[in-house]
């Protein structure tokens, strides 16, 4: 990595999060923790005092004392400032070049220009070509003629605009358009990013239409929802008058694009409806479905969504993806609706051509997360009904009823019993008892509260975590199997080991071996960090079954590493509870996928007792 983007990433990630581990940093650059010390140590002398970034114990904070310094830097000033000693500022300046130039490019008087040997240049060429890639552009080159580059106009202004301007300021506004931005966005409130986005993206329309070069074509799933407003109808008008061009629907369409891929306060967005976006919405789903074998409530997801996804599509199409939110919490979070968005991740890559931000898919976790709990809610209602007995008065015991409502959430369901009322017999279905007297010779099957400390808020919430780990411990809806698993030729001759016991136990229909691994064959179910998870429908029985299969020996296939897998047989008709109980089932094995400690406990076991015994020490399953 170039040392002037190490520093940008640097700062970057320092901005988004405030404060970051040495090591976690080191892990997201890829390099030695000598070079992040000196990449650090560096960075902070070309601030001065301005900015300076502070190591206090294994973190890293960033302290600001001039916030105008840091928006400069972070609009490119470091990279504009750097010589052509920089490998990255070299190929900024080839495809600089390579979009602006009307005749093929000689590689000789490419490195007289910039002052380097030939076999430099070809080495920055090839870095230039990886670039392109991401953008469907070719470089190709012509031996007696040199290098031309190929791609659509709307891929080659996308080029341009992420790879020049970084390095290389506009030469192709006016002063009179500068001063008529700077007007425009203080009217209004134009965030920082996209007034640097909004103005490189004018500067290459008003460049390229100089050349010739128009957009003849609409662009493909993108809403531009600002088309009637007064901001870009000022805008036009402006651009049209000082620079003599007419601009068609398609090239303000293009201007617009910076303004639509967040929602901006005080804009007059018009909404509308795309065709387009409703099939790549229900392909997403689709994918969610045949992937995880889950079921929701697709209309409630896409009126929540639908906003969201316009935006992000934009971001996609125009290589403007969020970076600077939800760095890492969510994947730990919520596992199952991050694996939902990682799948549904994996199908806007199929359409756009690379890989979703961390941030975009955490982002899309959050609605995915959303819908899960909300189609679980009246579950949960039920299961969070508590019960309070005490000998005492109403009003103490209203007061109790109040107290744990203020600390548990208002959303708990409460049955008040005095000792005589409560009949054990009857009262067992509850997610709690909060009892003020000793419930003697009763064994319930409700986890029971002696109220000792109400009104020490931190002993409370300590016990409700504690019956939530209790729940968590019994799904009952959940069959729990074992198998130790001796080393196999393939990932398919372990899926048929483990489908054979539960065939031996009658646990599952004679079809299930075949729907398996042609489930396997269809789309490999090793889901990374050392874990399997086949899981398709079973004809008998009315429980989930999760069968842990724990590999003798580390196995490797087509690149993947597989230590654990999670078999799941799922009932053909789920019930509320059963769903409920799902969920949380496949939020426990996503969970164990990111957790290290949990894996190495999974893997030192050798029987069913061992597994069972380590689910309640463990609270998982």
């Amino acid at each position: 990595m170039a040392l002037v983007n190490r520093w940008y990433r640097i700062l970057e990630s320092l901005v988004a999060r405030h404060v970051i581990t040495l090591e976690e940093m080191r892990s997201n650059l890829n390099v030695s923790m000598s070079t992040l010390q000196k990449s650090i140590e560096q960075l902070n002398e070309i601030l001065d005092s301005d900015i300076q970034i502070k190591q206090v114990g294994n973190t890293l904070r960033l302290e600001v004392y001039d916030y105008s310094r840091l928006e400069e830097v972070l609009s490119g000033s470091l990279r504009k400032e750097s010589d052509f000693n920089s490998s990255s500022k070299r190929s900024s300046y080839l495809v600089k070049r390579l979009v602006r130039t009307s005749e093929p490019l000689l590689i000789d008087d490419l490195a007289e220009e910039i002052g380097v040997s030939r076999t430099t240049i070809n080495k920055d060429l090839r870095n230039v070509k990886d670039l392109a890639k991401g953008y469907q552009v070719n470089i190709v080159g012509k031996p007696n003629r040199g290098l031309e580059v190929i791609g659509s106009e709307l891929n080659l202004r996308l080029f341009y605009i992420h790879h020049v301007y970084s390095y290389f300021d506009s030469d192709s506004l006016k002063k009179e358009t500068s001063i008529f931005l700077e007007k425009l966005y203080q009217t209004y409130r134009i965030p920082k990013k996209t007034q640097e986005l909004l103005t490189k993206v004018i500067s290459i329309t008003v460049s390229r239409l100089s050349r010739k070069k128009q957009l003849d074509t609409s662009i493909k799933y993108y809403s531009n929802e600002l088309p009637d407003s007064d901001i870009i109808g000022q805008l036009i008008y402006h651009l049209e008058v000082t620079y003599q061009i007419s601009l068609s629907q398609y090239e303000q369409d293009f201007i617009s694009f910076p303004l639509n891929t967040q929602y901006i306060d005080g804009l007059s967005y018009k909404s509308t409806q795309s065709k387009e976006l409703q099939l790549l919405f229900k392909s997403m789903v689709q994918k969610i479905q045949n992937t995880l074998l889950l079921s929701f409530d697709e209309e409630r997801l896409y009126l929540e969504i639908y906003t969201h996804l316009k935006f992000l599509l934009n971001r996609l199409i125009f290589h403007v993806q969020a970076k600077d939110i939800f760095h890492g919490d969510i994947p730990s979070k919520y596992p199952l609706a991050f694996e939902m968005a990682r799948v549904a991740g994996q199908e806007l890559q199929s359409k756009f051509g690379y890989e979703l931000e961390l941030s975009e898919l955490s982002y899309l976790a959050l609605y995915f997360e959303m819908i899960l709990r909300e189609e679980s809610f009246e579950g949960d209602r039920k299961n969070r009904k508590i019960a309070v007995v005490c000998t005492t008065g109403r009003g103490t015991a209203n007061m109790i009823c109040r107290q744990l409502k203020r600390v548990l959430g208002q959303d708990i369901e409460i049955k008040q019993y005095s000792e005589e009322e409560f009949n054990p017999n009857r009262d067992d279905d509850y997610f709690a008892v909060f009892t003020t007297i000793p419930l003697k010779l009763v064994s319930l099957k409700s986890p029971v509260i002696q109220i000792t400390n109400l009104f020490d808020d931190q002993w409370l919430r300590d016990e409700w975590q504690r019956v939530n780990c209790y729940h968590q411990k019994h799904l009952e809806t959940i069959l729990l199997k074992f198998l130790y698993l001796p080393q196999q030729a393939s990932y398919q001759d372990y899926l048929i080991r483990m489908v054979d016991l539960l065939e031996e136990e009658d646990l599952v229909d004679s079809g299930f071996r075949e729907r398996t691994l042609e489930r396997e064959k269809q789309e490999s179910t090793i889901f990374g960090n050392g874990i399997g998870f086949p899981h398709t429908i079973n004809q008998v029985g009315n429980k989930t079954i999760l069968m842990l299969g724990v590999l003798d020996e580390t196995h490797c296939e087509k690149g993947e590493v597989v230590d654990l897998i999670f078999l799941v047989a799922i009932p053909p008709k789920i019930e509320d509870k059963m769903e409920t109980e799902l969920l949380e089932l496949y939020d426990d094995i996503f969970r164990i996928a990111g957790d290290k400690n949990l894996k190495e406990a999974l893997t030192s076991i050798r029987t069913e007792a061992d597994f069972i015994d380590l689910t309640r020490n463990k609270g998982v399953f």
